[in-house]
């Protein structure tokens, strides 16, 4: 597993959004449905992401073991993980916003009332997701940033 961490890569301009975010007040958390949480917290030091993230939940701290039977069960646990990480962060859904780069993301996000953004890149870059309707379609985290700059922040 420790190899998976030095494996890992991030988004171009990862680093540079959560700086940007970490200095404008937001708390950052990771919720995300990999399994292994300590393989998730080596690659978030390996990258150096660690010290920007306030709170990461995987679904191991779910306790929802192997693999998930339906794709409504998979949005469904994401939202549960999702509610936990805000409730954790001391966040009300509309004073969240989920990035994700997947349709369970999406899905999870509209279920629970908070603003999503979906970013085409891995997974989402090879599939047409318009049909869920995130808030906003960006194809990078630069583009992601720049948006959120001159909106003040705001999606």
């Amino acid at each position: 597993f420790q190899a998976t961490a030095e494996r890992a890569t991030l988004q171009t301009g990862a680093i540079e959004i959560l700086k940007a975010l970490k200095r404008a007040g937001f708390k950052i958390g990771i919720a995300t449905m990999r399994y292994t949480k300590w393989v998730v917290e080596s690659e978030l030091k390996h990258m150096a992401v660690a010290p920007h993230v306030d709170l990461l939940l995987t679904r191991q701290d779910l306790g929802v073991r192997g693999t998930l039977g339906s794709l409504e069960e998979t949005v469904n646990q994401r939202a549960k993980l999702v509610t936990r990480t805000l409730g954790e962060i001391g966040l009300r859904p509309d004073e969240a916003f989920l990035v994700g780069d997947s349709w369970w993301d999406v899905r999870a996000g509209k279920q629970l009332g908070i603003s999503t953004v979906l970013v085409k890149t891995g997974f989402a870059s090879h599939n047409d997701f318009t049909r869920e309707n995130p808030d906003l379609t960006v194809s990078s985290m630069d583009e992601l940033r720049e948006i959120l700059e001159k909106s003040h922040w705001a999606i």
